[in-house]
């Protein structure tokens, strides 16, 4: 299994699907519908009750699984302090099936919202509890979209912070920046608010190889880019994406010591060498 799934992480670098997900099958029919009556913001009694108990048990048993599980370690706390209260958008590379709850536990567990595709959304205790915990789905109508704009509009005006995955799909473990979607780049243009970089390494240790565990996960938080003020919102939003995907790339070269290649381009220099040879 494992192999078979890194054998498609190959093929889709080398053909350029970065945004394809390696599962090429979801669960969708017990998805929550998230029509017309659905809230994305917590704000009957019930649904501040569950998040009152839900987060508190996320942040303390959620630390403990993610640093003996993973060795889970945040650095550049400073960057995070430096916005204060500050509502804003994150963006992580998305290479961890518990990437949400190390994110999560990175920026603050009471003040961070995620995103993700719709059909995560289950119908049940099991909505219920994810919709406590600050998701928000990301649906598939124009309608869909509006409601989540809003959200986040009044998310990032009371402070808080909204996490996107920008590369869209998850590969597990992958260690570079892929390209990303410009959606998070967009809110961020809009409502005129910061976007926090959240790049995530795994790094190898000797004890952790030793025991044949799994590398170590090191968050580490990026100083904040803030929008230009001026131009198109669709220059602005470009722009502001290049500048946060730079910084994340500079963060990849330099704690994984070697610069940034996809299969993709490899195989194009190649290509280019036989033409001319």
């Amino acid at each position: 299994m494992a192999k078979n799934y890194r054998e498609k992480e190959r093929e889709y670098e080398r053909t350029g699907q970065f945004d394809r997900d390696l599962n090429d099958e979801h669960r969708t029919f017990d998805a929550r519908e998230i029509g017309e009556g659905y809230r994305y913001l917590p704000k009957t009694f019930g649904e501040r009750l569950r998040r009152f108990f839900l987060i508190p048990a996320v942040k303390v048993f959620g630390s403990v699984y993610s640093f003996f599980g993973y060795g889970f370690k945040v650095k550049g706390k400073k960057n995070l302090r430096a916005i204060k209260k500050s509502g804003a958008i994150s963006v992580c590379n998305h290479a961890h099936e518990l990437d949400t709850l190390l994110v999560k536990l990175t920026l603050g567990c009471y003040r961070t919202f995620h995103t993700g595709s719709y059909y995560l959304l289950k119908r049940g205790w099991a909505g219920r509890i994810f919709k406590s915990g600050g998701f928000l789905p990301v649906g598939t109508t124009v309608k869909d979209l509006q409601n989540l704009q809003n959200a986040v509009g009044t998310l990032v005006k009371k402070g808080k912070i909204v996490n996107f995955y920008p590369e869209h799909a998850l590969w597990r473990r992958y260690e570079k920046v892929r390209p990303f979607k410009p959606g998070a780049f967009r809110f961020a243009v809009k409502f005129d608010v910061p976007v926090i970089p959240v790049f995530m390494e795994f790094r190898e240790t000797k004890l952790r190889k030793l025991l044949r565990m799994q590398k170590k996960v090191v968050v580490h938080i990026l100083p904040a880019v803030y929008p230009d003020r001026e131009g198109a919102i669709k220059e602005r939003t470009q722009a502001l994406l290049e500048r946060v995907h730079g910084d994340m790339e500079k963060k990849y070269t330099e704690v994984y010591r070697r610069p940034m290649v996809f299969e993709s381009e490899s195989a194009s220099e190649k290509e280019e060498a036989a033409a001319t040879a």
